[in-house]
């Protein structure tokens, strides 16, 4: 298959067998279109069929976390958004560990790598964001300390689902740890 030049006529469109092969053609072009607009064909990422629109732009919530990774830039969110209510109807506290991620079911469990000091952590989506072109995870303010994305602001960083066996297990320490934390406050206010 060859084509002469963008004036000449395409030999390649007409197949040995007299079919041409325009359907063929034009769901090349449809693949390598969504390939080239960076959705994810192949990877195991599926849609929800869920989706929501900020600032004009669709984003669609994936059914699965399962296999997710991706590397990009982390930034972090504190005082402004501090007791406000999260997407998951949380209240934000930004003095504790958690993550907004634009695509990521929510209650998603994963492992965040700062690639310039190579520290990892793990956090729990609970909130939607960065809206900010070319970042792809927002950390609250604690973990942004202890992942060291504080000072900087925005960092590089490796982002990556959790197994569900281990999710399980971070999911009950949280709820552990979170209960304490209600006891220990309580305690203290009588």
């Amino acid at each position: 298959m060859y084509f002469a030049s963008a004036s000449a006529s395409c030999h390649a469109c007409d197949a040995p067998s007299g079919r041409k092969i325009w359907p063929i053609l034009a769901s090349l072009a449809l693949v390598l279109a969504l390939l080239g607009s960076g959705c994810a064909i192949g990877s195991g990422a599926r849609r929800s069929g869920k989706s929501y629109v900020i600032n004009g732009k669709r984003y669609h919530i994936l059914a699965t976390a399962d296999g997710y990774k991706e590397k990009g830039l982390a930034s972090w969110y504190g005082e402004p958004f501090h007791g406000r209510k999260t997407a998951s109807g949380e209240v934000y506290n930004m003095h504790e560990i958690s993550a907004a991620h634009k695509t990521l079911p929510l209650h998603t469990w994963v492992e965040v790598q700062n690639l310039k000091t190579k520290q990892r952590m793990f956090v729990r989506i609970n909130d939607r964001g960065p809206f900010i072109d070319g970042r792809i995870i927002d950390l609250s303010r604690a973990a942004a300390i202890e992942l060291g994305v504080h000072k900087p602001g925005v960092v590089p960083v490796m982002v990556k689902a959790v197994p569900k066996d281990q999710a399980k297990k971070l999911a009950a320490r949280h709820r552990k740890a979170t209960l304490d934390q209600k006891r220990t406050m309580a305690a203290s206010h009588r």
